[in-house]
């Protein structure tokens, strides 16, 4: 019998102020199937957390556990956030390392978090007033504050470059606060300030996308949903981020059934594709009788390609 390897985690007893020691004293995981395991994992005891600009992403909760909703300050690379638990913590196996939770948001950090957000939004109107006063057609998408509030980074978004300098002057002028400007496209702003997207949920940029993947009018055709913008386009305005999830599905049953215009034979007789259902994996067949018949794709030959 082979030697299992086994890996223990051990959380202290006492417990942290507010917050529920792990219910497990110690856990074994199974690293007998190497397949199993990615190389370089590491077992955490990982929170899934919401900062206020982000989707969910899993921190690293030592050994402490956090409930759903707890209110925590985490590192960023811009310094201390806070943010929201939506997933408990519980261990997980990561690949790479994970930014931490630093502690549970106390009534001082409540009241600081407060007093920031004031001065992000009175950054955000001198920017909004400066964006009118110079007359630049961009979207101003938010004021964030970085490394504690010693600056302030501003958020424009627009496809087309404008001009920054004047801009910032403009800005500079009604606010004394250090101020950076940052221009992001239309897709970013909607994964920055969120929404409900045409299917009814909030938008899938907003919640767990990690990075936004090519979508082409291809797509659009090879799912046969037409090319009507206003139904292809998302809150950004761009094609929706969900006709690439079922993109290869419909690449991989398209080479199963003939395509548009091939001549193909029936059951009653020889026709021409004019339409193709790939999810029911059906074609309607015009027959050189001029009858029109819909029948399954495994009831049929292929007899050539259009000419």
């Amino acid at each position: 019998m082979s030697e299992h390897r086994k890996l223990d985690v051990l959380v202290p007893k006492a417990p942290a102020a507010s917050v529920d020691v792990a219910p497990w004293l110690a856990f074994e995981m199974d690293l007998a199937d190497e397949e199993a395991t990615p190389e370089g994992a590491v077992v955490y005891n990982a929170a899934g957390v919401r900062l206020e600009t982000s989707r969910v992403v899993d921190h690293d909760a030592g050994d402490t556990v956090y409930r759903r909703g707890a209110k925590v300050a985490c590192e960023t690379p811009t310094g201390v956030a806070w943010g929201i638990v939506v997933v408990a913590s519980r261990r997980k196996l990561v690949t790479g390392t994970l930014a931490r939770i630093l502690r549970l948001a106390s009534n001082g950090d409540e009241t600081a978090e407060a007093i920031l957000r004031a001065r992000e939004q009175a950054v955000y109107v001198a920017a909004r007033n400066a964006v009118r006063e110079i007359g630049l057609s961009v979207k101003l998408v938010r004021a964030e504050s970085s490394s504690g509030g010693e600056r302030f980074l501003v958020y424009f978004a627009s496809e087309e470059k404008f001009p920054f300098q004047e801009l910032l002057v403009a800005i500079s002028r009604a606010t004394p606060e250090k101020v950076e400007l940052r221009q992001v496209g239309l897709r970013d702003a909607a994964k920055v300030i969120g929404g409900v997207g045409p299917c009814g949920l909030q938008l899938c940029c907003n919640t767990f996308l990690a990075d936004f993947a090519p979508v082409t009018i291809k797509m659009a055709k090879d799912q046969g949903l037409g090319v009507n913008p206003q139904k292809l386009s998302g809150v950004c305005g761009r094609l929706l981020c969900c006709l690439v999830y079922e993109e290869a599905f419909y690449r991989a049953q398209r080479k199963l059934v003939p395509r548009m215009g091939d001549r193909v034979t029936t059951d009653r007789g020889e026709g021409r594709v004019r339409e193709v259902d790939v999810l029911e994996m059906r074609v309607k067949v015009t027959l050189d009788s001029g009858e029109t018949i819909v029948t399954k794709v495994d009831e049929l030959v292929r007899s050539q390609h259009p000419s």
